[in-house]
C-alpha cells in the first residue's frame, strides 16, 4: 500500500511558530467563529478503492460517491470544475493530459492535451498550464469547452528539461535561448511580454524551486549536460516574487550536485550535504556526506558531521533534522553557527515534517521505526497511533493527517493535526489517496 504522495525531493515550506490567541466571549461572534473554523477544516479527499475504481469523500460526513471506474490516472491536479491527470494511452504510447468533470461523476474522461505528447502539465488557481513534445507551453481556464481554448504562453521550452513553475503571475521555465542553449527562463503566466533570461543552465525540477517571504529562489544547474560524474555546477539564484532581476549567490563558488540533490530548503537558505557519494545501488550515502547550509548572502557554514537526510524550521531560529543514522535532533542558529544541538529520543527515524496552514506551522511529525510521534516544544514527543509513513498523506492548508487506518481494514481515516483525535471518512478499504483538496 502506497499512500504519501510526496517525492523523494522534500518540500520543505515557510514556516513560523503558531500561536491562536482567543479573544474576549461575545454571544453570536463565538458562534461564527467556530463555525468559519469548522469550515475552514473541511476537504474533499479523491481515492482509490480496493477495486482501484476513483471515489471522492467529504470531511464532513457525507457519504463517499464513485467518480470513475478501474481509474489509471496519475499527478492528479484540480483546476475549475475538472480533475485533470497524466494518462499513459497504450494505443498511442505517448503520455496524455485527460481530464473528468467533477460535476458529472461517471461521466467519460476527455483528452485535454491534444494528439502530443504531454511532458509536463499543472494547475494553478482556476488554469491549467501544459508542455508538449514541441516545448510549446499553453494555458487554459480549467473549465474550457475543450482545448482549442489553450493559449500558446511559451515556445522553445526544453524538451531535454520540461518542468516548469508557475508563481505570483509568472511561469518559470527551461528554455532554449537563441535555439540552442539552455537557460532558465520566465515571463508573465498569460504569455504577454518578453522572455526574462535568468541564468544559464536549467531548473531540474520543481523542488528546485521555493519561495520564502517576499524571495524566489532557484537552483540552476550551469551544467545540465553532464550526468556521468558529480561536478561543481550548481548555483542558488534568488529574485523578487513578483519577478525582478535575478542575482547569484554562489557564481564563483558553485555546489556539488550530489551534495544539493540530496539536500533541502530552510526558510531562506538550503541545506546542502558536501561530500556525499552514490553507494553500489545507485543511491545517497548520508553517511558520506556532512551537513552544510548556503544562505541568501552567500555565507556557508556546516550544520551537522553527517549528512542530513530530512529538515525543516521549528521555530525562528532552530532546525529539527534528520542525520545519516536515523537520529533526530533540534539545532540553534544564532549568526550563521551553531549555538547547540539536541537530540530527540527517538530512534530510526525516516522523515521530518511540518503540517502547515497559512504559512504557519500547526505541528511537527517524526515518522521513526517504533511510530509516528507529534514533536513537543520541550522536545518530548506523542505517539499518534496507526499512522505511518506509507500509509499516510497530508496537503499544506488543509488541517490534519490523512491515512489508511489497518486496525480497520484500510479504511480512510483523519487524525488531526495534535494526533489528540481521528475521524473515520469512509467505509471503503483504501489503497491510495490521489488529492486533498479544500471544498
Amino acid at each position: 500500500m502506497t499512500m504519501t504522495r510526496h517525492p523523494v525531493k522534500k518540500f520543505i515550506f515557510t514556516l513560523a511558530i503558531f500561536a491562536l490567541i482567543f479573544g474576549g466571549s461575545i454571544p453570536g461572534k463565538a458562534a461564527a467563529e467556530k463555525a468559519a473554523t469548522a469550515a475552514s477544516s473541511n476537504a474533499i479527499v479523491y481515492y482509490l478503492s480496493d477495486d482501484d475504481s476513483l471515489y471522492r469523500v467529504k470531511t464532513d460526513g457525507s457519504p463517499s460517491e464513485k467518480m470513475q471506474d478501474s481509474f489509471e490516472g496519475y499527478k492528479v491536479r484540480k483546476a475549475g470544475n475538472y480533475m485533470y491527470y497524466y494518462y499513459d494511452d497504450e494505443n498511442t504510447s505517448i503520455t496524455t493530459l485527460q481530464r473528468i468533470s467533477l460535476s458529472a461523476p461517471l461521466t467519460a474522461p476527455s483528452n485535454f492535451g491534444g494528439d502530443k505528447e504531454i511532458l509536463y502539465y499543472d494547475t494553478s488557481g482556476n488554469y491549467v498550464y501544459y508542455m508538449n513534445e514541441d516545448g510549446n507551453i499553453y494555458r487554459a481556464l480549467g473549465d474550457a469547452s475543450s482545448n482549442a481554448e489553450a493559449k500558446l504562453i511559451a515556445d522553445h521550452a526544453n524538451t531535454e528539461f520540461p518542468n516548469f513553475s508557475i508563481i505570483n503571475g509568472r511561469i518559470y521555465y527551461n528554455a532554449l535561448k537563441d535555439g540552442y542553449t539552455t537557460w532558465a527562463a520566465s515571463k508573465a503566466a498569460d504569455g504577454s511580454g518578453n522572455v526574462q533570461w535568468i541564468a544559464s543552465g536549467a531548473v531540474e525540477g520543481s523542488f528546485f524551486v521555493h519561495t520564502y517571504n517576499s524571495t524566489l529562489y532557484l537552483m540552476v544547474n550551469t551544467n545540465p549536460a553532464e550526468t556521468q560524474y558529480s561536478t561543481d555546477c550548481v548555483v542558488l539564484y534568488y529574485l523578487p516574487i513578483n519577478g525582478g532581476t535575478a542575482k547569484a549567490v554562489n557564481a564563483k563558488a558553485p555546489l556539488d550536485v550530489n551534495a544539493v540533490y540530496s539536500g533541502s530548503w530552510i526558510n531562506d537558505g538550503y541545506v546542502y550535504n558536501k561530500g556525499i557519494r552514490l553507494d553500489s545501488k545507485k543511491e545517497y550515502d548520508y553517511t558520506l556526506g556532512k551537513g552544510h547550509i548556503i544562505t541568501k548572502s552567500g555565507t556557508t557554514f556546516p550544520l551537522n558531521k553527517t549528512g542530513v537526510y530530512d529538515i525543516v524550521n521549528s521555530g525562528t531560529n532552530k532546525l529539527a533534522y534528520v542525520d545519516a543514522y536515523g537520529k533526530a535532533h533540534v539545532s540553534t542558529i544564532t549568526n550563521n553557527k551553531v549555538t547547540s544541538t539536541k537530540t530527540i529520543q527517538r530512534t530510526n527515524v525516516s522523515r521530518i515534517i511540518n503540517l502547515m496552514n497559512n504559512g504557519k506551522v500547526k505541528s511537527t511529525i517524526l515518522f521513526a521505526g517504533s511510530g509516528t510521534y507529534v514533536l513537543n516544544d520541550d522536545l518530548s514527543t506523542k505517539k499518534l497511533e496507526g499512522i505511518e509513513w506509507d500509509n499516510s498523506t497530508y496537503e499544506e492548508g488543509i488541517p490534519g493527517i490523512f491515512y489508511a487506518n489497518s486496525a480497520d481494514n484500510y479504511r480512510l481515516y483523519r487524525m488531526n493535526d495534535d494526533g489528540k483525535a481521528s475521524v473515520k471518512l469512509t467505509d471503503d478499504k483504501v489503497s491510495s489517496v490521489l488529492l486533498i483538496t479544500k471544498p
